[in-house]
């Protein structure tokens, strides 16, 4: 069969258009800062806006004749192109306001955005007009659920395919409804999502944010992403408090929200029943415990220069839970905060490993965080109890169990499959970016960073630094892999085999 491109072009003109009123909205922010301020950056989003509804009003309107059917290799199509054509729009008022110094910079710019992996290439973001700064952390906010589940969510115009689009876009061993109808679970998401978001934007404004600081940095924290209107991050307020409700909502946004659906119907007992989870929870507390044992080790036996002690905090109690907190869900969630005491470059190579494996294994699926997903992580250490048991009793079977339900063989060997994708890809990366001539500590750090979507890295990528410095081919090559990483691997790689374009 071959591919539907009228219906794709139709869709891709509907979300072009959405993404054009978003637009829009910063424009209108950017219009009142210009009033208020003198700022000029209202025609670079104007442009940009006008531009992108241009397009997508012609793709739209020339397909309407188009059938209603979409298969899976489509929705595959549509999940990777959408990301792709987003992020080459919303380059515009990036480029022409010259927030980013070239094509590359502003290209890396906008993927980090719409994948919620934040680095960035602005290496003065306290100069940024505010117009910029909210469209910059909007993108995030869009592309913290998904930009796709948000056109479902609104508009439900591909009727019985959605499933197809849906199961491409969101995270996860398989698609849970929460409602008989796709559009409808989509929009059961978002209500969530922006619930969560003004309340993490008001008590943010409650603390010593403004009310633009709390709402810009509200979408990056329900997204996971981690972009911040200061080069210092959440540490340039110098306040526990705005650390604390960080911390609070990043643990959040890296639960699967299904369960907050779940909780909303009043069922509490099924949250804590999740096996995944429990995991989760239990991952936080031991990397917490870990980073406070090292926290106090370090001091102990002064393991790092002594200039570098004052990044690990006065050594009371409460500061070292505090920062030890702070890191492990700031990485766990692939948000990339930088808090007050935070810039484990400087901690010493000691704090290195757990790091990256954080960074690999992320948070709860179905969430706004990046990473592997801890589920897939729960299956791989099940199964392989289970192959030592056959290996003892080799008459001895069992499945792999989740939630009190036995999983198919073919949903353990995907996992399987994928941690090996993955795996290539990472050691593939890091002898391309090598090639870049990023060395080896930079390399690993930076290729963990972009498949796990979770902004700094180490060395010279790490949180002190931004990522402008890197070569224009390392820029497309790492956006690249972040949108691998954001949309769990298969998503993209699949469009590149030759079976997949065959009629």
């Amino acid at each position: 069969m071959k591919i539907n491109w009228l219906l794709i072009r139709y869709i891709f003109g509907v979300l072009l258009l959405m993404e054009a009123g978003f637009m829009g909205l910063s424009t209108v922010v950017a219009l009142y800062y210009h009033y208020t301020a003198g700022e000029s950056d209202w025609w670079t989003l104007l442009m940009g806006t006008v531009i992108t509804a241009v397009v997508g009003f012609g793709a739209w309107y020339g397909s309407r004749e188009h059938s209603s059917k979409i298969t899976t290799r489509e929705g595959f199509l549509v999940v990777s192109l959408a990301w792709f054509v987003f992020c080459l729009l919303s380059m515009i008022p990036m480029r022409l306001s010259g927030a980013c110094d070239d094509i590359s910079s502003a290209f890396l710019e906008t993927m980090s955005g719409f994948t919620t992996t934040g680095c960035t290439t602005i290496t003065d973001l306290e100069a940024q007009p505010h117009g910029i700064m909210f469209w910059r952390h909007l993108m995030q906010w869009m592309g913290g659920l998904g930009i796709v589940v948000f056109s479902l969510a609104l508009l439900p115009l591909i009727g019985a395919g959605a499933t197809q689009v849906f199961g491409a876009e969101t995270n996860g061993l398989s698609v849970d409804k929460l409602r008989p109808k796709i559009d409808e679970t989509a929009r059961r998401l978002w209500g969530i999502y922006l619930v969560l978001t003004m309340a993490c934007a008001a008590l943010y404004a409650i603390g010593d944010m403004d009310w633009f600081d709390a709402v810009c940095h509200s979408f990056s924290t329900m997204a996971s992403g981690g972009f911040s209107t200061y080069s210092d991050s959440i540490g340039h307020f110098h306040s526990a408090y705005i650390e604390y409700v960080c911390i609070v909502f990043l643990f959040l946004t890296s639960v699967n929200f299904n369960l907050f659906y779940m909780l909303s119907k009043g069922h509490v007992g099924l949250m804590w029943k999740n096996e995944e989870l429990r995991w989760f929870a239990g991952a936080v507390v031991g990397f917490t415990g870990l980073f406070m044992s090292l926290n106090y080790l370090t001091r102990l036996h002064g393991l790092i220069p002594a200039d570098n002690m004052a990044t690990l905090g006065d050594g009371s109690l409460e500061c070292t839970l505090r920062s030890s907190l702070f890191h492990t869900l700031t990485i766990i969630s692939s948000a990339g905060y930088q808090a007050e005491y935070f810039d484990y470059n400087l901690w010493g190579s000691i704090f290195w490993l757990p790091t990256l494996l954080m960074m690999v294994m992320g948070g709860c699926s179905s969430s706004t965080a990046g990473g592997l997903k801890v589920v897939r992580f729960v299956v791989l250490i099940k199964n392989g109890r289970n192959q030592i048991l056959h290996a003892l009793l080799p008459r001895s079977y069992s499945n792999v169990r989740l939630n009190g339900q036995a999983l198919s063989n073919d949903a353990v060997f995907k996992i399987l499959a994928m941690l090996s994708i993955y795996l290539m890809l990472l050691v593939i990366s890091i002898f391309i970016l090598q090639c870049f001539g990023l060395n080896f500590e930079t390399a690993i750090g930076t290729a963990i960073s972009a498949l796990g979507n979770t902004g700094p890295a180490l060395g010279d990528t790490g949180p002190a630094f931004n990522w402008a410095w890197l070569p224009a081919a390392a820029k497309w090559y790492l956006g690249f892999m972040m949108l691998v990483g954001r949309l769990e691997i298969f998503t993209v790689i699949v469009i590149f085999t030759p079976m997949f374009w065959k009629n």
